[in-house]
C-alpha cells in the first residue's frame, strides 16, 4: 500500500488554474441571455431610474423657479411699500 503523496506546487498551481478557468466559463455563461425578454427585464431597473433622476431634475428646477418668483415678487413689494 503506497502513502499519501502531496501535490507539487505545480500539481497545485495547474488545478488552480483548471478551477479559475472553469468558474470563468461558468461565469460568462450565465452573463449571455439567450431571451430578449431577459434583456428587457435586466433593463427595466435602468430606464426606471433614469425616468426618475429625470422626474427629480424637472421638479428641482420648478421649485427653484418657484422661490425666485417669490423672491422677485417680495422684493417688488417691498419696494412698493417704500414709496
Amino acid at each position: 500500500m503506497n502513502a499519501f503523496r502531496e501535490p507539487s506546487f505545480k500539481e497545485r498551481q495547474e488545478a488552480a488554474a483548471k478551477a479559475k478557468q472553469a468558474a470563468l466559463d461558468k461565469l460568462r455563461a450565465r452573463q449571455k441571455p439567450a431571451e430578449p425578454a431577459a434583456v428587457q427585464q435586466q433593463a427595466a431597473p435602468v430606464s426606471r431610474a433614469k425616468k426618475r433622476t429625470a422626474a427629480k431634475d424637472t421638479s428641482a428646477a420648478e421649485k427653484a423657479g418657484k422661490q425666485a418668483a417669490g423672491k422677485a415678487a417680495s422684493k417688488s413689494a417691498g419696494k412698493a411699500r417704500k414709496k
